[in-house]
């Protein structure tokens, strides 16, 4: 309410005491809706500060502003100099001015979120603070005086439409109206009078009120708790000083709620994932069973170029087709699914252990988010946001990492960074990928178990080696693979050169994303 007509006429009267025979020494900005006015005297300085961002349109008035040394435009330089004449307020309108010497006149057009100060001269238009307000362009500075006809024929005559009458009333004031009955049906005439003229003798006296728990300002008196003030400019500060701190503190926890909610969402992503996975893998048919049944079929002679063998299985009761290893016997091919067995058990194991931690985390960032959500005060909520800035400025890591299904992956970020990973981070059974015949990043997956790494591991992993080389625009990209022990690097060779005795390859579409 503090660009309510009645209280910008109160505004206007007493500012013309701090104003009428300064000089203007600098009107600049040094934010794209903020403009800072500077009076001065042989005693004394004088600032008014505009925030006209549509929002949080402001005023607010000092003896003291320290202006940037960056970033800071002056405006309206032909104003510089000038002496103050008078402050204008005009009637029945949501604008004042500060008229100067040489007929110069500055505007406070201040009507919500499309204020803007606008520059005259003889009442023709030189320049406005905010050049995208169309309307602005064509104002014309004594059409804004807008007499009006108040009196009590002219209530009757309009049906006691009192915004006909009264355009300056807001919600504020109609609800006000409302309360003491001026709209009920079968109220006399001068009863509506009566509410009238006490309504506008609140508007028009001295007495303002702050509300305290949501800034705001009020000419009537609330019913909640508020402050009372007989200074426009008093008040005005106040409001601002208590705008910008209720702001503050709710952009701050609306950042620091956005941060843990992020944090939440990829916590449960990962979660959902990996039970999905690890749904899919107990549900799958277990590679144990399968040698079982190859066992029990060791008597049975075996075409050497055979890739699938129909037995009975005796846990469903019916024959089941087994894929198998051609050239393998079937006791090799049953050891072979035993590795499988294991290596799965270690699998799940693995999956299940990576669920619990990040359930664990899960369960610390949703207590974190409930006292965010609970704070009140702008100083803890500070405290908090200090916290998470010292522990996400710790020394950033050497490596570039992933998590692909329970496994950590590593990849280098330069020709140094990857002799780092493999010589001296990578150990004897971890897998390590490069880009063939490429330059690129060392990748490697950790494997501290000895497991076999499945090979939809190796694929996704190879995309990402793929991806950090030269050949991450190719529609395709063979990737060698193989266990870190057998990869040296020979005396004297450049950074990142290495020789390989044994190696795989693998032709992937290379991606930065592996869920692309």
């Amino acid at each position: 309410m503090q660009f309510n007509y009645y209280f910008l006429k109160a505004l206007s009267n007493e500012l013309s005491k701090h104003l009428v025979g300064n000089k203007i020494s600098a009107i600049f900005s040094q934010n794209k809706n903020e403009l800072v006015l500077c009076f001065i005297n042989d005693r004394s300085n004088f600032f008014i500060k505009a925030n006209l961002d549509g929002q949080s349109s402001l005023l607010s008035f000092s003896t003291s502003f320290a202006r940037a040394k960056k970033n800071s435009v002056d405006l309206f330089s032909e104003l510089s100099g000038q002496h103050v004449l008078n402050v204008r307020q005009f009637e029945n309108e949501r604008s004042f001015s500060i008229q100067f010497e040489k007929n110069f006149e500055l505007l406070f057009k201040l009507h919500g979120r499309h204020s803007n100060i606008l520059l005259f001269q003889k009442n023709e238009l030189l320049s406005l603070f905010k050049n995208n307000i169309e309307k602005d362009q064509q104002l014309k500075l004594n059409d804004l005086d807008r007499p009006i006809n108040q009196s009590k024929e002219a209530i009757i005559n309009v049906g006691f439409d009192l915004f006909k009458i009264y355009p300056t009333f807001d919600k504020h004031i109609k609800n006000h109206l409302k309360v003491k009955g001026f709209y009920e049906e079968g109220q006399p005439l001068e009863t509506k009078m009566n509410v009238l003229e006490s309504v506008l003798s609140e508007l028009n006296d001295s007495n303002f009120y702050l509300l305290k728990e949501v800034p705001g300002l009020r000419l009537i008196k609330p019913d909640t708790a508020c402050e009372v003030y007989n200074n426009p400019i008093e008040v005005s500060n106040q409001l601002a000083r208590s705008f910008f701190s209720n702001q503050g503190f709710a952009q701050l926890k609306n950042k620091l709620l956005t941060q843990v909610n992020k944090e939440i969402n990829k916590c449960e992503s990962y979660i959902s994932q990996n039970e999905n996975k690890l749904t899919e893998i107990e549900n799958r048919r277990g590679y144990d069973e399968l040698a079982n049944i190859l066992m029990a079929n060791l008597h049975l002679k075996l075409d050497p170029s055979a890739s699938h063998i129909e037995l009975f299985d005796f846990y469903a009761n019916e024959q089941v087709k087994i894929k198998l290893k051609p050239k393998l016997s079937l006791q090799h091919n049953a050891e072979h699914f035993y590795r499988k067995a294991k290596n799965q058990s270690k699998e799940v194991e693995i999956l299940k252990n990576n669920i619990l931690s990040k359930k664990k985390i899960l369960k610390e960032l949703i207590e974190r988010k409930d006292l965010i959500s609970s704070m009140d005060d702008i100083k803890k909520l500070k405290t908090l946001e200090k916290t998470d800035t010292k522990s996400n400025n710790k020394e950033p890591k050497p490596f570039i990492e992933f998590e692909i299904e329970g496994f950590q992956v590593f990849a280098g970020k330069n020709a140094k960074n990857n002799d780092l990973l493999t010589q001296k981070f990578a150990k004897k059974d971890d897998l390590w990928l490069h880009a063939r015949d490429v330059s690129g990043s060392h990748v490697i997956i950790r494997n501290p178990n000895g497991i076999k790494i499945p090979i939809g591991v190796i694929e996704q992993v190879a995309q990402i080696a793929a991806w950090h080389s030269k050949r991450k625009s190719d529609t395709l990209c063979p990737v060698i693979y193989t266990q870190k022990k057998y990869v040296r690097k020979p005396k004297g060779s450049l950074p990142g050169q290495v020789l390989l005795s044994k190696e795989e390859v693998i032709l992937v579409e290379p991606k930065r994303d592996i869920h692309q």
